[in-house]
């Protein structure tokens, strides 16, 4: 009952006995990719290890560019005691399958699942849009709280440095 582990590009198997058994995602918390309850235009998988797993074959993050208006957004919930927030990234690479923020990515008509850690949407405009929000003449100095949504400090702001 020999017990191996194989990893190429996209996945893990466990191979026991020469039978292979796919394990998961090699670098992805979430390990399924749910549909979205806002997308009326949505495929249906049924059995993630029956026919339908090509659909999950490429596990590579893709990085969707978004150009909002603005990025400082006021915050009307009562159990969060700072007035504004901002968030240049939707959706987030570390993938950790605990986060509170994956269920924002419905909104998107993404997935709260592996859509959330591979399909991140970038606000590149953020720093632009922030200094416009500090420059408009309404603009009354109060505390931001920055990236409460998702994490700021993404593997690709290394290369974006928004």
């Amino acid at each position: 009952m020999a017990r191996r582990i194989v990893q190429d590009e996209n996945t893990v198997e466990a191979t026991e006995n020469g039978n292979p058994e796919k394990a998961g995602f090699r670098g992805r918390g979430a390990q399924s990719n749910p549909g979205s309850k806002y997308n009326r235009r949505d495929f249906s998988q049924e059995h993630i290890e029956a026919l339908d797993e090509e659909f999950l074959g490429d596990t590579r993050t893709e990085f969707i560019p978004e150009f909002p208006k603005k990025i400082v957004n006021k915050v009307e919930s009562p159990d969060i005691p700072l007035p504004f927030s901002m968030n240049p990234y939707q959706g987030c690479e570390h993938g950790c399958i605990y986060c509170y923020a994956r269920n924002t990515h419905a909104y998107w008509g993404l997935s709260a699942g592996l859509d959330f850690e591979r399909k991140i949407i970038v606000k590149e405009n953020a720093p632009e849009l922030l200094r416009d929000a500090f420059m408009n003449k309404n603009w009354n100095s109060a505390p931001i709280m920055f990236s409460g949504n998702t994490d700021c400090y993404q593997p690709v702001e290394k290369e974006k440095k928004i």
